[in-house]
Formats: C-alpha cells, sequence, structure tokens
C-alpha cells in the first residue's frame, strides 16, 4: 500500500525499514516493471540509511 500511495502520488522517493520486500535489490525490478505498466512513476525505494549516506 505505501508504494502505490508513494507512486500514484508522484512521490521523489520511498523511505522504509523493509528490507525483505521493498528495499531488496532483487526485487526492485520487478517492482518497477510493475509500477511502469500501470502506468505509474517509479519512486526511489531506500532505507534512510541510503538516503542519508547520498545526502552527505
Amino acid at each position: 500500500m505505501h508504494l502505490a500511495l508513494a507512486a500514484v502520488h508522484k512521490m521523489d522517493y520511498l523511505l522504509t525499514w523493509n528490507c525483505r520486500h521493498l528495499a531488496n535489490a532483487s526485487m526492485r525490478n520487478a517492482i518497477n516493471d510493475a509500477l511502469r505498466e500501470s502506468g505509474l512513476v517509479e519512486p526511489v525505494i531506500c532505507t534512510p540509511m541510503d538516503l542519508l549516506e547520498n545526502w552527505k
């Protein structure tokens, strides 16, 4: 649900601690493919730590 809301509202980022499903590199392609097929924007899915590391 969080991913769907982020995509529908065209958010740039989706921060999550859910590394098993959402912030999982092996799931990312499938998630992005499904969003693109639905005509939705792909938010960058990352953990708060990922975002802070890239923000420095």
